[in-house]
């Protein structure tokens, strides 16, 4: 097939067979990388689904040079580099006049990443080390990492009056805390980054074999009025590995066990071809647009395997795995806890969450060997390892991490078709000064989809990701208002805790389901928002050996209450429902001073941006994460409401009790504790109504744009939201960055010297 494309390339022109060839090939290429991701487990977010290629101005086969081209290679300080392949780039003009940009400060780079989340950090990673670019990556926040950083808070303990006494100092994550796939192999997408680019060993991995799960926790402060039909209060503990689900809670607490262990049984071998040879194919095999498929030709034993279930069962959701046709899972249980499963990896249920995503994680917490990880020092040691992935051999390229540092826009030349740069504010405020990049050869948007139009300030740059054609006059359409999985009734109580429901089924807008990209950015489906509580606790006393380093706590059961809203049942998935609580002490005793530990307990992706709106408007904090600083001078009043504090102390009692249900008086040891709410996401995060990404359905097919030398990445792009997720979108679109070839033999580079299989 190699031969073939080749062959096409130099004649110009495909038989009519061909084209078909090719087009299937594509459409290969579509699904394989639905299903190439090892997943998060629980409570760390998953992928989405890949549905079709489109194009960046990128020719399927313009990139592949005659079979017998001869490469000049060489190697400085281990980065590859293919003389004859790198990608041509022509030169772009600014619409900046030299009067103009006199006034700033100019800096040049071959490429230039907006934001330092893990996948704007692996696309630099990857850029700088592998490709020998000289990158740079901005970021507004103090602290790179984006959802997934880690943070330090110092508290007075003992006398506060007395000067001499030292502040003492925590380390929180802010974000998932339980991952898979990064001690032991198959490697998930951020440890096959880390391996290629030589800093895994900076980070060393904690394995443990399971979590444990409370349902109907007690509620010990009377937040919950007395009710004798509430359940009892269930413990249990999830074991990975196999046999350990099936023989214990399966067995235990389905209504018919047998059926269930069947059914059981037989999701996981109708899913299997789903992610049997998605192990074989590396993150480094992906890039977006027309030229998809050319790396993965590599692994076309794995291609046909994925597919034998049909290509639509292979690029979609669950449901037909679910509700059938496929298959139907009729237990309750099974349903409850798939339905959990799923929701801590899409913030959607089962029906509605990557058929990929699910089939895989089926697969590797029931695998043999199958482990549960943590980075030793916190998720801050993964970011600082990303951060030092971009600026190793600073001296030499000059790739940085750029820190409040503010995109205001991404520039174009004139005719809008190709990026040339970036304008930054500088200093974290907004009277910082102004920094004009240049780029060589592109930007890579790590931004959220949604933030996309306010960052290109171009008319007719806007005009091309519109799909318009500049020179007919047509404008940009408006922007199109983004949809919410969640429905919050308009007689909602926010203090009680109650009153908004999760979507079952995708909104549909009728007047955007024809849109252009840009519209398919602005409308996309926000998943919901998180609602956090970072405590820290004396600990004297506690025995650490007998407690897990995770729990699950479902405050009203996997089956939820009886309740209904805007006609839709509680469950697994409700508001509030699904609590995680972070005990990483057990694991790392150095999170926190002798004698003291840090809980991190956190609503899933469960919690409603709406009920925020009208403390928002009080708090004077709502704008879409786009104008507020993270270290802006004015902070403090935008949080002082007495109505957005109280809205906090509300919404945050599910919280309190998850973490009471492991130690019963955490309230009397807390010695700091800290609430961040969808707002803070919003603000300090820059994530547009506090989000945590796409919906399974709106999430976009992969990181190409009109804009040739432009492309996304991040929880908005395939594979959608996890850290696992983002670090292969990063690594996707840094190869976008590169010809295809250049990719090929980077590959066969990674591969010589092990860091690929």
């Amino acid at each position: 097939m190699l031969d073939f494309l080749c062959q096409s390339s130099q004649r110009g022109s495909c038989s009519r067979k061909r084209q078909v060839a090719m087009k299937k090939a594509l459409l290969l290429a579509r699904v394989v990388v639905s299903a190439t991701i090892p997943s998060e487990a629980v409570l760390c977010r998953g992928f989405h689904s890949f549905t079709s290629l489109g194009g960046n101005g990128e020719s399927f086969t313009s990139f592949i040079p005659p079979v017998k081209t001869s490469l000049c290679r060489r190697r400085i300080n281990d980065v590859y580099v293919a003389h004859n392949v790198r990608l041509s780039m022509p030169s772009l003009q600014s619409t900046t006049t030299e009067d103009e940009t006199s006034k700033y400060a100019v800096e040049e780079v071959d490429v230039a990443i907006v934001g330092a989340g893990i996948g704007g950090l692996c696309a630099g990673a990857i850029l700088s080390t592998l490709y020998g670019k000289k990158v740079g990556v901005y970021e507004s926040h103090y602290l790179p990492g984006g959802c997934a950083h880690a943070f330090e808070r110092s508290v007075k303990l003992g006398c506060d009056d007395d000067p001499k006494t030292k502040p003492t100092t925590f380390t929180f994550d802010s974000g998932p805390t339980i991952v898979l796939g990064c001690s032991k192999k198959p490697y998930n997408p951020l440890q096959q980054v880390l391996r290629a680019v030589g800093v895994d060993s900076d980070v060393e991995w904690i394995s443990y074999d399971g979590w444990g799960m409370i349902e109907h926790p007690p509620d010990a402060t009377g937040d919950i009025i007395n009710d004798l039909k509430r359940p009892e209060t269930r413990r249990w503990k999830l074991q990975v590995g196999p046999g350990y689900f099936e023989e214990g809670p399966l067995q235990t607490f389905s209504p018919n066990s047998t059926k269930a262990l069947e059914e059981f049984n037989k999701l996981r071998e109708i899913t299997a071809p789903l992610v049997s040879g998605a192990a074989t194919i590396p993150a480094m095999a992906m890039r977006p647009g027309n030229a998809a498929l050319v790396p993965l030709l590599r692994y076309l034993p794995a291609l046909f395997q994925i597919i034998s279930n049909g290509v639509e069962a292979s690029t979609g959701s669950f449901a037909p795995y679910m509700d059938g046709p496929i298959f139907t899972v009729t237990d309750p249980w099974l349903r409850d806890w798939l339905d959990a499963l799923a929701f801590s990896l899409s913030g959607l249920p089962a029906s509605r969450t990557s058929a990929g995503a699910l089939a895989y994680v089926l697969f590797d917490m029931h695998r043999e060997g199958a482990a549960l990880d943590y980075p030793k020092g916190g998720l801050g040691s993964v970011v600082n390892a990303l951060v030092k992935g971009v600026e190793q051999d600073i001296h030499l390229k000059g790739s940085r991490v750029n820190l409040r540092s503010h995109v205001e826009s991404i520039d174009t030349n004139e005719k809008g078709n190709r990026v040339i740069g970036l304008t930054i504010r500088c200093g974290g405020d907004r009277k910082g000064k102004i920094k004009v990049v240049r780029v060589n050869d592109g930007v890579i948007c790590n931004a959220p989809i949604w933030s996309l139009r306010k960052l290109i300030k171009n008319a007719t740059a806007l005009q091309r990701l519109s799909g318009n054609i500049p020179s007919t006059g047509l404008i940009a359409p408006a922007q199109a208002p983004p949809s919410q999985s969640w429905i919050t009734a308009l007689d909602a109580n926010s203090s009680s805790g109650r009153g908004s429901v999760l979507r079952t089924i995708r909104e549909r807008k009728e007047e955007f389901e024809k849109s252009d990209f840009l519209s398919s950015c602005d409308s996309a489906e926000m998943t919901g928002s998180f609602l956090h509580l970072h405590v820290a606790l004396n600990a004297t006393g506690i025995e650490l050996d007998s407690l897990l380093p995770h729990y699950t706590v479902m405050d009203r059961g996997l089956e939820g209450d009886e309740k209904v809203f805007c006609g839709v049942s509680d469950g697994a998935c409700g508001e509030l429902n699904m609590i995680a609580v972070s005990n990483p002490c057990v694991l790392d005793r150095a999170l926190a001073p002798e004698g003291y530990i840090v809980v991190h307990a956190y609503g899933a992706g469960n919690e409603p941006y709406g009920i925020w709106r009208p403390s928002c408007n009080e708090a004077d904090s709502h704008n879409n994460g786009e104008d507020a600083s993270a270290d802006d001078d004015v902070s403090a009043g935008r949080y002082s409401s007495p109505t957005y504090e109280a809205l906090k102390n509300a919404r945050v009692k599910p919280l309190w009790r998850a973490i009471e249900s492991i130690i019963p008086d955490a309230r009397d040891r807390t010695v700091l504790a800290l609430v961040g709410s969808p707002l803070t996401h919003e603000r300090f995060l820059r994530r547009p109504y506090g989000t945590y990404g796409a919906s399974v359905e709106d999430c976009l097919k992969d990181g190409s744009t009109p804009i040739q030398n432009l492309v996304l990445c991040g929880d908005g792009v395939f594979p959608g939201i996890g850290i696992p997720a983002v670090a292969l979108s990063g690594a996707s679109a840094a190869n976008a960055m590169v010809s295809v070839w250049h990719q090929w033999n980077c590959l066969d580079h990674l591969k010589q010297k092990g860091a690929i299989d």
